[in-house]
């Protein structure tokens, strides 16, 4: 599933909390980051446990994978959901950092 039903299918920089955000009924998904240059790198991902399976956090970080390549900067998957994630979704390749 790539979309939650009645999700803001928007995800929201937070930069001064160094995270991306989804809001979505009945909570709120997000993934931490720490900036080094031009490169995000993701630490953490969190879906409220009631919501896992639904899609949110697969939809957050296209959302995030989306962000980063707009504004040219690049990803590096600290994080195992987002290597996972990132392995499954060549097509973003280009966004992930080299020697990561």
């Amino acid at each position: 599933m790539d979309r939650v039903q009645g999700a803001d299918s928007r995800v929201v920089e937070n930069a001064a909390a160094g995270r991306f955000e989804l809001a979505f009924p009945g909570g709120q998904a997000f993934a931490v980051y720490r900036r080094d240059g031009e490169r995000l790198v993701v630490t953490h991902t969190e879906v409220p446990s009631a919501f896992n399976g639904q899609g949110i956090g697969s939809q957050l970080v296209r959302g995030l994978f989306e962000q980063a390549r707009a504004s040219g900067r690049r990803v590096v998957p600290a994080c195992s959901f987002v290597a996972s994630w990132a392995r499954r979704h060549p097509e973003f390749d280009d966004v992930l950092s080299p020697g990561r």
